[in-house]
């Protein structure tokens, strides 16, 4: 082939010139006349590579899709883990022992977030009734909660402390207590990536509203059907000083799960 031919035409030629050879050949080998060449289907030698590269497009999509669209890795030190599930009662398949197991039958009330508490400031709450929806976790997390026993209502509060710096909580109302001492152990191992819900600051509320990827330092707590996301920010969204701002988290966390139900 020389420079400037289509490889199309070469291999049309080839295959044209293939096939009349060896018709060429049956026909002297029988006796028989030799047929005129019929034109040959470029789209029978295509469909069999399109096919190739439609497969490896959907794996290639599934592959790219299935990442969680999480912020950006930042350098904080390793989230505090805190797992202390109370004794829950033997598991059953029927509805009614179930309920007798001690299944909450709703969240837990907000109530157990102090409106004020060793220098920390409550500044707004809500209760969500689905774990799972995008509006309140990440993909991750959804998808361990389903893969769970589930969980029956998430609340969201969002504290300030005297210096501006803010600390959004996530608290989950699990089925079983033994599935989040299996999710925050998970979670803990990616803490670039905070799964929970967090609430934007008010106009009034004095607080910045920090771009998506500030920088953090994240916490998690278990007790009895409690399983708490803690997400901790410096007033300015900066990067540094994470150790005293992961203790900042640690005091107010703990503060809040001493009020959980077991």
């Amino acid at each position: 082939m020389t420079k400037g031919e289509s490889n199309d035409g070469t291999w049309a030629d080839f295959v044209r010139e293939f096939e009349q050879k060896s018709a060429a050949a049956a026909a002297s080998s029988s006796g028989q006349p030799e047929p005129a060449a019929q034109p040959r289907s470029r789209r029978r030698i295509l469909m069999p590579l399109a096919a190739a590269l439609l497969v490896v497009a959907g794996v290639s999509a599934y592959t790219l899709t299935k990442a969680d669209p999480d912020p950006a890795p930042v350098a904080a030190p390793a989230p505090t883990v805190s797992a202390q599930p109370a004794v829950a009662a033997p598991a059953s398949n029927s509805p009614s022992e179930k309920a007798l197991s001690g299944v909450p039958a709703s969240a837990i009330p907000l109530s157990v977030f102090p409106a004020q508490v060793e220098g920390y400031t409550l500044l707004s709450g809500v209760t969500h009734p689905s774990c799972t929806g995008a509006e309140s976790v990440g993909p991750s997390l959804a998808g361990l909660i389903t893969q769970g026993q589930g969980c029956v209502g998430v609340d969201f509060a969002l504290y300030r402390d005297a210096e501006g710096n803010q600390y959004n909580l996530a608290l989950f109302t699990m089925k079983d207590q033994m599935d989040s001492v299996h999710i925050i152990n998970v979670l803990a191992v990616h803490p670039e990536s905070y799964q929970a819900g967090v609430q934007v600051p008010a106009k009034d509320s004095g607080l910045q509203v920090l771009p998506e990827k500030s920088p953090f330092v994240e916490g998690f707590s278990s007790y009895g059907h409690g399983m708490l996301l803690g997400k901790g920010q410096w007033s300015d969204g900066r990067g540094t000083d994470f150790d005293k701002l992961q203790g900042k988290l640690t005091a107010l966390t703990d503060a809040v799960m001493k009020n959980v139900p077991a």
